[in-house]
């Protein structure tokens, strides 16, 4: 269930087995509800939007909702003003409407229901049978739970629809937390009235090959690429491309399939064994097909910009920097917020982000963008249509006080958002994932607690057990052990951090080859930015980055 080497924490819970009646195994088979009922393939391809296929006659017009009836008769330009007095009169305006989220996501993501209910907010969550908020819903921690068999994805939007309008509730918004459910919650959003975000929209983003076809028919920069359908397709792929160049599938995940290759031996080595891989029996991702993509390799340093969008306009866009991947793997390793990139590139960043958002259709809520700064300047790589995950919505609220859950939210109810943002950063939190330098076994569950005590550190996470099998860098993605989050007012400070606390830890795993593990420490890119200069410092001699 865990193919992506995703930390423990954003894994979905299904029920030990200990959890299942005896007689419901049969030879040691895994029951259907811990398969495909309670995942829903990530961007399935539902095909072209068919908006007479979604009529939902039984549901009752969502403007007689208390929600709608209160915004009427509020001023919109009072009501939209970056102001305290506007932002406690939004926030006011959350209490008792009702919001449907399709999929909740792993149970990491309690977070952010707990935050929508302390606000008020009904919150009803659409999911597997198994699903970890059916439970959170039976014990009184949701408003309510709609239960979903995602196994025949060819009927799960009509049927998704039909169970939204079983429910006594009806629905001021339709939205997600959750990469996976952005398909359906687009239609499901779309059919109870909800017509914000186009689907068309929702489509182009969670295809890279999609995106990068859109991105280029308006004009903004796109690197060369080339979609791989089979093995025929190699050559001319390799021809139309070059060299350094990335694999990676269409429809991919958590960096699950992406390859840096850099010369065609490589490159057909690489796809087949890629391919190798891509069966749904392994992951669900793959069950909308095998595609792949090569696409030339940006150079440079790579970040994230979180954007919160209203009525087609950019209300908040904010810069952090990702820290080098562990390659070949791509595989994250820690990120900051703020970022400590020269000011002039930063906006450029934001800004390809923000057109590359507007220009793919979109036009309200909270969306993840990365992108890189190149020797050729910014380059886009992908649009997460939903807010980023992990500790995305801590580094935001830490660093300018804004908080992504509560505002996608308010912009979803078509409440019009404004957030207040400081001139300057309140403070600097960085978040570091803990990543396993070799293979072998989790030896202890104890190992981070020295720096636990570091009155800067306000997150740790163990995400392997005692016992585990947890593998390395060697021959596969290598899995996260831990992640800390702490606040620092300086880049200095976050170096001696790193310094004095990080780099003398132990790792907490026995090694399965002794060898491997001889001199081994944790992944912390100290040679990169942005420990060392940036790609734009280095093409521009003359920059400085003093933040």
């Amino acid at each position: 269930l865990n193919k992506r080497h995703l930390p423990s924490s954003q894994v979905e819970r299904v029920p030990d087995i200990e959890e299942l009646e005896d007689e419901e195994l049969d030879f040691g088979v895994v029951p259907s509800s811990l398969r495909s009922a309670n995942f829903m393939p990530p961007g399935h391809d539902y095909g072209i939007f068919e908006p007479s296929l979604a009529a939902a006659p039984s549901l009752q017009s969502p403007l007689f909702s208390p929600i709608y009836q209160e915004l009427g008769r509020i001023s919109a330009s009072k009501l939209g003003e970056k102001s305290e007095k506007a932002e406690a009169l939004r926030k006011k305006l959350l209490r008792n409407s009702n919001v449907l989220v399709v999929q909740g996501g792993y149970s990491g993501k309690k977070f952010i229901y707990d935050r929508l209910q302390s606000l008020g907010v009904n919150v009803t969550i659409m999911d597997g049978p198994d699903s970890f908020w059916k439970t959170e819903a039976e014990e009184g921690r949701l408003h309510g739970f709609i239960e979903i068999d995602f196994s025949e994805t060819s009927t799960v939007f009509q049927r998704a629809l039909e169970n939204a309008a079983m429910v006594n509730t009806k629905f001021d918004a339709v939205t997600t937390y959750y990469e996976d459910a952005v398909p359906l919650a687009t239609r499901l959003a779309y059919a109870l009235g909800f017509d914000l975000n186009p689907v068309e929209a929702c489509d182009i983003a969670r295809n890279k090959r999609k995106t990068r076809e859109a991105l280029k028919a308006r004009g903004l920069p796109s690197p060369a690429f080339y979609p791989i359908h089979s093995e025929r397709d190699l050559d001319p792929a390799i021809k139309t491309v070059g060299f350094p160049a990335v694999l990676k599938p269409a429809y991919g995940a958590a960096s699950l399939g992406v390859f840096r290759v850099e010369d065609a031996d490589e490159a057909k080595r690489m796809y087949a064994e890629i391919m190798e891989t891509l069966k749904p029996e392994l992951d669900p991702i793959w069950t909308q097909g095998t595609e792949i993509l090569m696409e030339e390799f940006y150079d440079g340093d790579e970040f994230d910009v979180d954007i919160l969008l209203f009525e087609g306009k950019a209300v908040y866009a904010k810069l952090a920097d990702n820290w080098k991947c562990w390659e070949p793997w791509f595989q994250e390793t820690a990120g900051n917020m703020p970022s400590l990139f020269p000011e002039p590139a930063a906006q450029e960043l934001i800004e390809l982000a923000v057109n590359s958002t507007l220009a793919v259709g979109f036009r309200y809520g909270a969306f993840h963008v990365e992108v890189k700064w190149t020797s050729r300047g910014p380059r886009l790589i992908e649009i997460n249509a939903r807010m980023g995950g992990v500790s995305v919505r801590s580094s935001n609220l830490e660093a300018w006080g804004v908080d992504l859950v509560e505002q996608h939210c308010m912009a979803m109810l078509n409440i019009p958002i404004n957030p207040i943002v400081p001139e300057k950063p309140l403070k600097m939190q960085m978040s570091l994932g803990l990543l396993c330098p070799y293979d072998g076994k989790v030896a202890s569950d104890t190992w981070l607690e020295g720096i636990r005590e570091d009155k800067r550190v306000i997150f740790i996470s163990y995400e392997k057990s005692v016992g585990e099998t947890v593998s390395g860098p060697k021959a596969n993605l290598p899995d996260w052990l831990g992640e800390v989050r702490a606040l620092f007012q300086t880049k200095e400070e976050m170096v001696e951090f790193l310094e004095s606390k990080i780099m003398n830890l132990q790792v907490p795993v026995e090694p399965k080859d002794k060898e491997d593990a001889r001199d081994a420490k944790f992944f912390l890119p100290m040679e990169h930015f942005p420990f060392a200069p940036s790609t734009y410092e280095v093409t521009h001699g003359d920059a400085r980055n003093e933040k």
